[in-house]
């Protein structure tokens, strides 16, 4: 899995160090989220994403270990594009085991807000 590669270079430092002050729910979330990142970029030379919401059109589940994301959202070059994801953890849900992933549709700009995708950092 390419979150752990992420996660070992010099300068995702400060998110390792965020990474162990959060709750376990946003932990799992956001190392999810990671890892989905690094698949896009890994899978489509096209997107280069800086963030991904995990809740944006639909609620995450998560089922044993286990983080579906079915309408999460990632955004490349101040676009937002649909996303969903099942993100499997390590039983002490600190690194992800498996990840699959499908990307969608841009999203269009008049529902970003309504939807809490911004539109920069």
């Amino acid at each position: 899995m390419l979150s752990q590669q992420v996660l070992a270079q010099p300068l995702s430092r400060q998110m390792r160090q965020a990474l162990s002050t959060f709750d376990e729910e946003t932990r799992i979330e956001q190392l999810c989220g990671i890892e989905a990142m690094a698949q896009i970029v890994a899978a489509s030379k096209q997107f280069q994403p800086d963030r991904v919401v995990a809740y944006a059109m639909a609620d995450v589940k998560v089922l044993r270990g286990t983080v579906l994301a079915e309408g999460a959202a990632f955004r490349s070059a101040h676009q937002w594009y649909g996303l969903t994801f099942k993100c499997e953890l390590s039983p002490d849900r600190r690194t992800v085991k498996a990840f699959e992933f499908s990307l969608g549709d841009a999203i269009p700009r008049q529902l970003w807000e309504a939807h809490n995708l911004p539109p920069i950092h």
